[in-house]
């Protein structure tokens, strides 16, 4: 999910009024949703090599802000790995993989923060099993050989109607609140 808001941070370095621009998100990258239970904790890290295909971007900017139009990126629900089949079958269940196969991350704008070097916050809207919820969070960017981008956001799975699994019989129980995590490598096109 994470790796969208990569793609916004990209055309930070471009300021002109109207662009639009394709970027590859390195194999190196990674995004993962990390939570907890009453007992354990779990991370479910998504398939990268999934995302082969360039990510259109499309924004207009003035001074320090950048809005979006029709900048979507769909992740399948199915190319994350929690590290054990049974696992990733209650992750499955749980976003409702069956009937909403993809969560779907529309980039609406980015605004440079003027407190930290490097940081910008960018509001989203996420998609999940078509509950649809608005986010401002903040991302760190920096420019090497390509941009790098780190970031997490913090979700309550209520808020898409999405109740976490019980397992033996109530005792274990995952807390509704996950942590999605962001490492991102990207090259523009």
């Amino acid at each position: 999910m994470t790796l969208f808001f990569a793609l916004t941070l990209v055309t930070m370095s471009f300021l002109v009024a109207k662009k639009s621009l394709e970027v590859v998100v390195k194999s190196d990258s990674e995004v993962s949703i990390s939570g907890t239970s009453n007992v354990n904790s779990f991370t479910c890290c998504y398939n990268i090599d999934k995302l082969e295909d360039p990510i259109p971007v499309s924004f207009e900017s003035n001074n320090k802000n950048m809005v979006f139009q029709s900048t979507v990126l769909e992740l399948k629900s199915d190319c994350f790995d929690c590290g054990h089949k049974a696992i990733n079958k209650d992750f499955n269940k749980l976003l409702k993989t069956e009937l909403y196969p993809r969560i779907k991350l529309n980039l609406l704008a980015i605004k440079k923060t003027s407190e930290l070097k490097n940081t910008y916050n960018a509001k989203v809207e996420i998609n999940i099993a078509d509950v649809v919820n608005s986010y401002t969070f903040p991302v760190q960017v920096t420019k090497n050989e390509g941009i790098h981008i780190i970031g997490d956001l913090s979700i309550d799975l209520r808020d898409y109607k999405l109740e976490a699994p019980k397992k033996m019989m109530g005792l274990i129980v995952v807390h509704p609140d996950v942590i999605v995590n962001f490492n991102l490598h990207l090259r523009l096109l």
